[in-house]
């Protein structure tokens, strides 16, 4: 099922706390939308609460907090 995940790794990908809860909040309300009723399977096959394959996105990677120039 879910496990906890350190949060400094995926801090230190967006830069700060807030910005990180509101990146990780959008995008797993964007999971929940799309499949409501399941939880969520990683890479490994391994299921998971949509909340924290969120942050394992925000920290691979995949996903990031947009930039204003």
């Amino acid at each position: 099922m879910s496990k906890r995940i350190p949060l400094e790794p995926v801090i230190e990908k967006v830069g700060n706390f807030y910005e990180t809860v509101h990146v990780a909040a959008k995008r797993a309300r964007h999971l929940y939308t799309i499949d409501p009723y399941t939880f969520g399977k990683d890479e490994r096959g391994e299921e998971h609460k949509k909340t924290i394959i969120a942050l394992y996105e925000i920290m691979e990677g995949k996903v990031c907090p947009k930039r204003e120039v």
